[in-house]
């Protein structure tokens, strides 16, 4: 019972360090609790309250699924929950997993304990997150800290996985500190002390690194570019309903008008805005296009789009991208798409249950990060909860981006944390490939991000808003993450198998 509650009680305190909560503070020591639960535990009992501590985590943190479930996939209530507890269940594998290693492999020794679990844990998460297809990084502990800007900007060599793996090594090194064992037998005093100052000396590096980076930084160089967002606040019901077409239309219209008299280089619009194929609908494009050549002024939008491919037609969430004179410039295809809310997985076997799309078949994947130009500046595009995976924004950036844009439509939210939790991870990204982000969302979160990870300009959710923001676009050199991508992880990774046998053989002597 007691390893119980305190697997409760480091889920619980996981959960209040992610938005709307925000005590960021609290992940320094949250996985304290959970390191005494599996201290001495046996294998099974460590594996169980790793699975505690993450199912009250994910559960506290991701209620807004049942609001999407509910809402807009039209499921009962009870069936909404029945869906929501059965993904917590699987999230909450890696952190049972993870308990289970680390109990395993360390054999209740605080000393492996402090050195397994900062690469296990990190390793755990890249993998769950880094799937091209049923990846999924919400809620990965390195975001907790998207308002830590010092803490941070060690992304731009390690990436989020990082400041997860300091998050951990900070808990583990807490723990062996404070551990029982290491108080009652002299033995363990030095590696105590070892421990004590390797946990401090890797923190206040990073803290100190953190801190230089933000002061250090030159003023921005050269001219900045103007970008215009437009947050519509169209409601999921409404937007394809053929009787709401021209209000949605005239309402983007009319904000687009009121924010080019701010003068912006480009103005964005969110995801699927259109109510309508942009390319396959005349009258609908012949509106956009009109509105595009009245203000002068280039405009990304997205729209779905369908094309041939291997003589079969398939549906694309897409990003245009239309000149000052109303041409088309370019295109971007979603390459990484929503289970269940564009494509249903395994369909053969969940035939019974539909996409949340209502009205639209299941879409294809994009294959190209596609790389569009305005006033000599390069920028990416990323499609809504792509922006929360690391290595699919960095490609754009290394394909010369020089800074981003996320479209999105985050209706499907509600009032609940996601919106908040979503925009968070926009700040990782922003360090990782240190370039500036502006996002453009239905009912918000719009706003932009600075390339050390500063939110600024952000609208609150569910009203019509404009944003003009000037932003700095990269001019030196990318980042580390940013050409080599995910180094630090697969670091972790190999570690993660290398440990346990250096560990073995210390102990053998």
């Amino acid at each position: 019972m007691k390893a119980f509650a305190l697997a409760v009680l480091s889920g619980v305190l996981l959960a209040l360090t992610f938005p709307r909560f925000n005590l960021e503070f609290l992940a320094w020591g949250a996985l304290i609790p959970l390191f005494f639960a599996i201290q001495g535990a046996s294998p099974l009992r460590a594996s169980l309250s790793g699975f505690v501590s993450g199912f009250v985590f994910y559960l506290m943190d991701m209620t807004w699924v049942t609001n999407t479930l509910i809402n807009y996939g039209y499921l009962p209530t009870l069936a909404a929950w029945g869906v929501l507890l059965l993904l917590v269940t699987l999230m909450s594998f890696f952190p049972a997993l993870f308990s289970y290693l680390v109990n395993r492999l360390g054999g209740g020794n605080p000393v492996s304990l402090f050195l397994l679990a900062p690469v296990i844990w990190t390793a755990l998460e890249y993998l769950r997150s880094s799937h091209p297809r049923y990846g999924f990084s919400w809620l990965g502990l390195g975001y907790s800290q998207f308002q830590t800007l010092p803490v941070i900007q060690i992304a731009e060599f390690t990436g989020v996985y990082g400041v997860t793996a300091l998050i951990v090594l900070v808990n583990a090194g807490m723990f062996a500190l404070i551990h029982p064992e290491f108080a009652a037998h002299e033995q363990w005093q030095k590696y105590r002390m070892r421990i004590g100052g390797a946990t401090a000396g890797v923190f206040i590096f990073c803290l100190v690194y953190g801190w230089l980076a933000l002061a250090d930084a030159p003023a921005p160089r050269g001219s900045g570019l103007k970008v215009g967002l437009v947050q519509g606040n169209i409601a999921q019901q409404m937007k394809w309903n053929p009787i709401y077409r021209t209000a949605i239309l005239e309402r983007y219209r009319e904000l687009t008008l009121k924010v080019v008299q701010d003068q912006p280089d480009l103005v964005v619009w969110p995801e699927a805005v259109t109510p309508f194929y942009f390319q396959h609908d005349a009258a609908g494009a012949r509106f956009v296009v009109e509105g595009v050549r009245m203000t002068h002024t280039p405009l990304l939008f997205g729209s779905p789009h369908v094309e041939t491919r291997g003589g079969q037609q398939v549906l694309l969430n897409s990003a245009f991208y239309l000149s000052r004179e109303g041409i088309v410039k370019g295109r971007y295809d979603k390459i990484h798409l929503v289970p269940f809310g564009e494509f249903v997985p395994w369909r053969s076997l969940l035939f019974f249950i539909d996409k949340l799309v209502v009205g639209i078949g299941d879409f294809g994947r994009g294959t190209e990060a596609t790389v569009f130009q305005v006033n000599n500046f390069k920028f990416g595009v990323s499609i809504c909860y792509e922006i929360i995976f690391p290595d699919l924004t960095r490609q754009a950036v290394k394909n010369g981006a020089q800074f981003l844009v996320n479209i999105t439509n985050d209706a499907w939210f509600g009032r609940s944390a996601a919106s908040y939790q979503h925009m968070a991870m926009a700040s990782l990204r922003a360090v990782e490939n240190r370039v500036p982000i502006v996002r453009s969302a239905n009912t918000g979160i719009s706003g932009a991000v600075d390339r050390f990870g500063r939110i600024h300009a952000a609208t609150d959710i569910f009203q019509e808003a404009v944003v003009s923001t000037l932003i700095y676009p990269r001019t030196g050199e990318q980042t580390y993450y940013s050409r080599y991508g995910d180094v630090f992880s697969w670091l972790c990774l190999a570690l993660s198998l290398l440990l346990p046998l250096g560990l073995r053989r210390m102990d053998a002597h």
